[in-house]
């Protein structure tokens, strides 16, 4: 389940609730989401900004940017036979947006295949962001299980 929930934390999302409309910090989250989910790593790259940091459940646990996260995130997943994971985002639990910086707490639920089994698991994001003069990008995150 540990590779489980960090293969679940890249994948694709759902967007519901009209506060997310409203809320321009949430858009790299949607777009470093989405991306995953449709295989575009440069894409779900450019939503972050340069090294990152980045904290989830699988070993080494701390990464300084979303290239190494995602090497070491395709690895975990090969070898814990980790397949088709959808990541589906709650709208926030916490929304703090300020002029140059926001703090977004997102609940999601992860669905995916452990060696070909269907597995579910319920998470929580913990994102900073910061506003740039290209918009808003992700400065660093951390993943949790609920």
């Amino acid at each position: 389940m540990k590779s489980l929930a960090l293969a679940v934390t890249v994948c694709g999302a759902l967007v519901s609730g009209a506060a997310w409309a409203e809320d321009a910090a949430m858009a790299p989250v949607q777009q470093f989401i989405d991306s995953l989910n449709a295989g575009d790593a440069k894409k779900a790259a450019a939503a972050h900004m340069p090294n990152s940091p980045i904290i989830d459940e699988f070993a080494p646990h701390r990464w300084n940017s979303f290239g190494g996260w995602l090497k070491a995130f395709q690895a975990d997943n090969k070898k814990n036979k980790v397949t088709d994971v959808h990541v589906t985002l709650s709208a926030p639990t916490t929304s703090t947006v300020g002029d140059k910086h926001a703090y977004e707490v997102v609940p999601n639920e992860i669905t995916a295949k452990a060696d070909g089994k269907p597995v579910e698991e319920k998470g929580i994001f913990a994102f900073a962001l910061t506003k740039t003069a290209h918009g808003w990008r992700i400065a660093s995150w951390a993943w949790a299980k609920q």
